[in-house]
Formats: C-alpha cells, sequence, structure tokens
C-alpha cells in the first residue's frame, strides 16, 4: 500500500510522509506501552517477578507413584467443584503450564485440564517394558549458564528443575551412511567455534562459511522486531501493515522473504557444505525448500552455545511446575477433555468437559487461556458462528499444520558406556535428503518409497544425556528417534482405537521402523544384539496423545506465512473474544523455550503488565548478585 500512495508524492514528500507515520506510530506505541504494558504491576494483581522465588534443590524423586500423583491426577466432578476459578487453562503443555504458573504467582486461582492421563504435553515421557522413553523434548538451547531463559524456567519451578550439559560435540552429521562414501562431520558448542571448523574442512569455502555466519547473527538481532507485533495492539500492527512499515522496524522479514533452500545454494555449490548448513531442518519440520533462511538461522542461535537435557527427563518440568500452581489454589487435572469453550454475549465464560460421571461438566472463570493449538481451538472448540467473527478466521482454513512426525523407541540391554553412546544427537541424511522428503510429500507411491533407504532421520539417546537414568535404570538404555512421513498414509485409521488399529497399518508402521533401525544397526552394528524392545508411534499416534492436528507435533508449518507481519500479528494471546486468550507454540514458534515464552507474552497481556520486562530486572538483579558473591569470595580468598 505505501507504493500507491508513493506515486502520487515525489520524493521529498515520500520521505516527510514516511517520517510523520513513523512518529506517529512511535507515539502510539509509547500510549500503548504506558496504558497497558507499565513495568509497574496492576494494582489488583502481584508481579510474578517481584523477587527471586527459588528454592534450595530437594533431591531427585524417582518413586512413581509419588511423580503419578502429581502428573496423573484425575479429573472429578468432586475435585472441581463450586470453587471459584480465576482462569481455565485447557492443555498442560510448557505453554500452558508456563501462563499458569505466573498467573497463580500473580495470585490467580487457575485450573489446568488436559486430555491426555499424564501432564505435560510435549514434555511427557512414557515407560514401556522397563524403558522410559522423551516424546518431545530431546534437547534444549539456552541452559548452559544462567541466561534470561534459565531465570524464567527458575521463577516458574522454585528453581528446582536442574539441566545437564550435553557433550561438547552435541551434535553429529552422518551423510550417506549406508554408502561406501559415508562422511561424519561434527558440530561443537559455539558458532565461532563451528565456524573455524568448518573453514579448516572446507578451505576453498571460507567466504562461503563467513557470509552464512554473518548472515544467522544478523537475523537473531533482528528477532525483536517479530515479537514486537504480537506485543503491539492489532489496530496498530494493522495501521503499520498498511504502510508496509514493519519492513522499516527490522531486517528479519528481508530474511523471511529467501527459502532457505535459496540462500545457502546461492552461497555454495559444495554438497557437503549445504547439507551442513541446514542439516537440523528437522527441528521444526519444514523443507528447506520451503523454510525461510530466518528459521534456520533461529535454529542455530539457539543452540549457539551447545544444548542441555532436564535431569530427571522432560516430566520433570510439569512436575516442578505443578507445585507452584497448587500452591495459589490452583489445580492440574488429567482425562479432562474439554469439549467447547463456553461464551456469552462475545465473552469467554468457561469451558464444557466431557467426563464419565455426567455428560458434561461446565466450568466457568472469566479468562480461559487455550494451549490446544490454534486450529483445534478455532475449528473444534468454539462454535463456528462464533469462530466466523473472529480477526484469525479468515486464515483459519489457509493455514495448514507442520509434517507428520514418526517416533521409533528402541530399548537396548546394557549401560550407555557399555554400548557407546555419547551425550549428543546423531542426524542421519542421505544424499539430497530434503529432496527424498519432498518425494514423499509431493504424493509419491508409498510402497516406492520405502523400496528405497529412508532420507534421513534423528536420534537422541536420552539415557546418555541425563545423569540420573544410571540410577533409575540400571544395565539399560533408550534412544528415541525422530522422522517425517505424510499422515495420508495412516489416516485410513485415524477414527480407530489405539492398539486395534489392524495388521495393515502394523506392517506399514513396522516397515518404516524397520527400515530406520536397519540403517542404524549398519553404522552402529554392535547394537543389533542390544534391542530388547522397540515401538513405532505415526502421526496417528501423536494425534491422539498430543491432540497434535494431522500428528503434526510442531503444530503450524513453519514455512514463510508463518513469520509473516500479518501472519506474525494474528498469532497472538488475543483472540477477538473477551477473556479468551492463546498460549502454546502456534503463539510464537516450536519447543520448549518458545512455547514457555507464550505463557509468557500471555500472561503479560492478562495481567497487563510487560512480564518481560519484570523478568530483565529481576534477572539481572540476580546477576549483580551473582557477581558481588564472586567479588566477595576473591576477596575472601586473598585475604586468606
Amino acid at each position: 500500500m505505501i507504493f500507491n500512495v508513493a506515486v502520487i508524492l515525489d520524493e521529498k514528500n515520500q520521505a516527510v510522509f514516511i517520517l510523520a507515520v513513523l512518529c506517529c506510530s512511535v507515539v502510539l506505541c509509547y500510549y500503548f506501552k504506558r496504558r497497558f504494558f507499565t513495568s509497574k504491576a496492576s494494582s489488583k494483581w502481584k508481579n510474578p517477578f517481584s523477587h527471586d522465588s527459588r528454592l534450595p534443590c530437594t533431591p531427585l524423586i524417582i518413586d512413581q507413584e509419588k511423580r503419578n500423583r502429581v502428573l496423573k491426577r484425575a479429573f472429578t466432578k468432586k475435585l472441581v467443584g463450586e470453587q471459584n476459578w480465576d482462569a481455565i487453562v485447557i492443555g498442560s503443555g510448557p505453554g500452558g503450564l508456563s501462563s499458569a504458573a505466573l498467573l497463580s504467582k500473580a495470585g490467580l486461582k487457575v485450573l489446568v485440564l488436559e486430555k491426555h492421563n499424564t501432564c505435560g504435553g510435549g514434555c511427557h515421557t512414557f515407560k514401556e517394558e522397563g524403558y522410559e522413553f522423551d516424546v518431545g523434548i530431546h534437547f534444549v538451547g539456552g541452559f548452559t549458564h544462567q541466561t534470561l531463559i534459565h531465570t524464567l524456567f527458575d521463577q516458574i519451578s522454585d528453581g528446582q528443575i536442574q539441566w545437564a550439559q550435553m557433550d561438547e560435540i552435541y551434535d553429529r552429521v552422518i551423510l550417506d551412511p549406508m554408502s561406501p562414501t559415508k562422511r561424519e562431520y561434527s558440530i561443537p558448542s559455539g558458532l565461532g567455534v563451528w565456524e573455524k571448523q568448518l573453514i579448516k574442512s572446507f578451505p576453498d569455502e571460507r567466504k562461503a562459511i563467513e557470509t552464512f555466519f554473518s548472515m544467522v547473527k544478523r537475523v537473531n538481532h533482528q528477532i525483536k522486531g517479530w515479537i514486537l507485533v504480537k506485543i503491539l495492539p492489532l489496530w496498530l500492527v494493522n495501521l503499520m501493515n498498511l504502510f508496509g512499515l514493519p519492513r522499516f522496524l527490522s531486517d528479519f522479514y528481508a530474511w523471511n522473504r529467501r527459502t532457505l533452500a535459496e540462500v545457502i545454494e546461492s552461497l555454495t555449490k559444495n554438497k557437503d557444505l549445504q547439507l551442513l548448513f541446514t542439516y537440523s531442518w528437522g527441528t521444526y519440520g519444514t523443507l528447506p525448500s520451503q523454510a525461510s533462511f530466518a528459521m534456520q538461522a533461529l535454529i542455530h542461535g539457539h543452540f549457539e552455545e551447545g544444548a542441555s537435557y532436564p535431569i530427571g527427563g522432560p516430566s520433570e518440568i510439569p512436575f516442578q511446575i505443578i507445585p507452584v500452581i497448587e500452591r495459589a489454589g490452583g489445580q492440574v487435572l488429567m482425562k479432562a477433555k474439554v469439549l467447547m469453550i463456553l461464551t456469552e454475549d462475545g465473552k469467554a465464560t468457561g469451558v464444557r468437559v466431557g467426563h464419565k460421571e455426567t455428560s458434561a461438566v461446565d466450568i466457568y472463570a472469566p479468562i480461559v487461556i487455550s494451549d490446544a493449538g490454534i486450529l483445534n481451538t478455532f475449528m473444534d472448540l468454539l462454535p463456528e458462528d462464533v469462530s466466523k467473527r473472529l480477526p484469525l478466521w479468515p486464515l483459519i482454513h489457509t493455514m495448514k499444520p507442520g509434517i507428520g512426525c514418526i517416533n521409533v523407541f528402541i530399548g537396548l540391554r546394557g549401560t550407555a558406556e557399555e554400548l557407546g553412546l555419547k551425550a549428543e544427537n546423531l542426524w542421519i541424511l542421505n544424499d539430497s535428503s530434503s529432496e527424498g522428503f519432498c518425494e514423499i510429500f509431493d504424493g509419491s507411491n508409498m510402497d516406492d518409497v520405502l523400496n528405497k533407504t529412508y532420507p534421513g532421520f534423528f536420534i537422541g539417546c536420552h539415557s546418555a544425556k541425563d545423569p540420573s537414568w544410571k540410577c533409575r535404570y540400571p544395565g539399560r538404555s533408550s534412544i528415541t528417534v525422530l522422522t517425517f512421513a505424510p499422515y495420508s498414509w495412516f489416516a485410513q485409521w485415524e477414527n480407530l482405537s489405539v492398539k486395534k488399529r489392524g495388521d495393515e497399518y502394523n506392517s506399514l508402521k513396522n516397515a518404516i521402523g524397520q527400515q530406520i533401525i536397519d540403517q542404524i544397526i549398519h553404522i552402529y552394528p554392535h547394537l543389533q544384539n542390544a534391542i530388547e524392545f522397540f515401538s513405532i508411534g505415526t502421526p496417528i499416534t501423536n494425534q491422539h496423545y498430543l491432540n497434535a492436528k494431522a500428528g503434526a507435533t510442531y503444530g503450524l508449518d513453519h514455512g514463510f506465512e508463518r513469520f509473516s507481519p500479518k501472519m506474525a500479528s494474528l498469532l497472538r494471546p488475543e483472540t477477538g473474544i473477551d477473556g479468551l486468550f492463546l498460549c502454546g507454540q502456534d503463539v510464537m514458534s516450536l519447543g520448549l523455550v518458545a512455547a514457555v515464552l507464550s505463557g509468557v507474552l500471555c500472561a503479560s497481556v492478562v495481567l497487563k503488565n510487560n512480564l518481560f520486562q519484570e523478568l530483565e530486572v529481576l534477572h539481572k538483579k540476580l546477576e549483580a548478585n551473582t557477581d558481588q558473591r564472586k567479588q566477595n569470595n576473591k576477596q575472601q580468598n586473598k585475604s586468606d
């Protein structure tokens, strides 16, 4: 639109016009910040970051009965009773739990309702045949030291979540493992270290490598411009979009307009280097030909200093957050399927929960937060006549879920040391692996695909990453494998019960699983006799247990549109219905950290208090205290 206006203005007037619009935007932003996001907390609710709430770390609880009393507390009408709830959260993923914890710390009484029989969403773990497996959290960036993110997790868990740093080489990439030309590359912690290592391995590609890392850093420095459009009021962002102003706020949107494949191919023709630049696209599940360069750059930035893993496994995250919610009078209840969000006169008033005791139970609260995903919320939980009136509705049917995920869970006899398993991830990529997945998702015949080597997959060995594993599961190890397959391959069985989907379904998923296991054994022959158990989860498995639309565990597709100014501004906590808010990976992006940050954003909107700013104030205060203690200890040592 700015170009249509500009044609009637000369160059001087164009500059004046743009300056005027920018000045107006600054004034409006200042007004909005003062009115809705001042650093001073609302008099009604407390500031959840007013003080450091960390407590001394307690020993890891490994008694499963004690853990189940927290993680598997089932919904009953008696538990909910006639209580007056300040807020109801649908879904117990990290976004829902973080928003609930922050609201609880602010003084609200929050009820969290989870459809599954265990808490945590992608953070939950399961046990089978004496082995434990993680389903969604395999490695996390930002916890190698006391970062802002680390402080956030400390404050929503009383400081009880502990993190183990993975090996210095946290990712290992194996190219063409079934070929005589098999190559292996290591990805070290530290972008600068990796850059130097690549230059050493590819000396003729020095310019391409330096340019690539420079671009990665620039994208990560510009991410605040993308977050800003989620914080500003929608009417203001719409006005800014009308004049094309978001592109003046941040170069992020310019990077988002170029595909990952396009950028990488313009930098180098070396196929191995191209694969190394893009190897981790599986962390967000959008093919390089469809993903923006910005998305991949954010992934590299997130793991800039390496990766960590929660001690005790990912289920420690919900296990340690739930007490914060309960302390304020809240509850987190499982087996509580929300059938619909109740509305009256354009306001959210509560939820209807399907339950065996009665046909349904209506629970009321002035605030309802959905962590169920955008598509589930607008298409399944709200009446269509209500959804149709909302700002996001015109785009709902154009939004597509990400690609379907396949998981292979493998139980091994022997310790990680005995089996040579390390605290690292393995990325198995066959030549032109992204093109291989393109064939799969472009409708290639399923039998043809299965007669070839599967294009690629991720392997995570959580038994090697978690220091507590040895005492919890002595003499055993387990690994989780992640890859992709179309939901359409399995759609015919979507309405059948778990474990009752028939021989044809089992044959298909076992064929994929066996292909992957064969590749693993080819790479590590010594594991063949150690395999005691394996199980395969398909996209319909993910839809059943995680309520992931079309089995897309990463939520909405992470392609271009997801990060455009228009879509970024609409994927926000506010829905257009008073009292109804959103959180979760659809609001921000995939992954544990982004989901938890969506909870901060959601709680900020509910409390009308900029919790990002409050968190930063607390974080800096804690940093200063730490620095002072170090200085005091240094002086004490000198005097001694």
